[in-house]
């Protein structure tokens, strides 16, 4: 009787725990995953461009930091989730987070969204400009309408201050661009820690001995009664 007793109880908190998660899950909306990382954040760490070539960002080009206020280098690249629809990143990595704040938002918000500068003779920091434009179907006609002089529209929409680094990101408008921060942002996240992860798996009512062996409430009752005879 103890034995099925035991037993519907993990059963029922097995089902609970499913029905829980379920629940969550379908709770959450597409702009609280969005905002899943905060737009400006430190994780206290110093980052390089080894740090994102380590999970598959493809370096394309590295870009001559002079005039490019604090920062002590800068990449174009590309990554994505999946790798055959890659999405444009520029990135800057400063000497701190501090830095990047202080030093790195003026220039990152000329580079982007709405009120980019896309012209060479104005913008504070030209290189990589043609990397910045994106060609936005111009009705022009002849040769001229392919050239970049017709590609005025910016690449990048959004970007994070993340620990030392300034994260650019395209897609076409800021929530598409906020989306693709965070898909790049998730991959530089420190693994839970080991405390914690075993909090998680913790079942008051399924202990384990050192060697793996499960013990439920029955075990753990008999066990009882054997010490106290002893």
């Amino acid at each position: 009787m103890l034995k099925h007793r035991s037993q519907f109880r993990l059963i029922l908190i097995i089902l609970t725990t499913i029905l829980v998660a379920v629940v969550l899950s379908s709770c959450g909306s597409d702009g609280d995953e969005v905002a899943a990382i905060e737009r400006i954040s430190d994780p206290g760490v110093t980052l390089n461009i080894d740090d994102l070539t380590a999970f598959g960002f493809k370096k394309s080009k590295t870009y001559d930091v002079e005039g490019l206020i604090g920062a002590e280098s800068a990449y174009y690249g590309f990554w994505a989730l999946d790798i055959y629809d890659r999405k444009d990143y520029e990135v800057r990595f400063f000497k701190s987070h501090s830095d990047a704040v202080e030093l790195g938002i003026a220039q990152a918000d000329e580079r982007c969204c709405e009120t980019a500068d896309l012209d060479e003779d104005t913008s504070s920091w030209p290189v990589g400009m043609k990397d910045m434009r994106q060609c936005g179907g111009d009705k022009a006609s002849g040769p001229a309408s392919h050239g970049i002089q017709n590609c005025k529209q910016p690449k990048y929409w959004d970007y994070s201050i993340y620990a030392n680094m300034i994260l650019l990101c395209s897609g076409g408008d800021p929530e598409h661009a906020r989306e693709l921060c965070n898909d790049l942002l998730e991959q530089l996240q420190p693994d839970p820690e080991p405390a914690a992860q075993l909090k998680l798996n913790f079942d008051p009512l399924l202990a384990v001995n050192n060697n793996g062996t499960h013990f439920g409430p029955e075990t753990r009752e008999r066990s009882a009664g054997l010490n106290s005879l002893g």
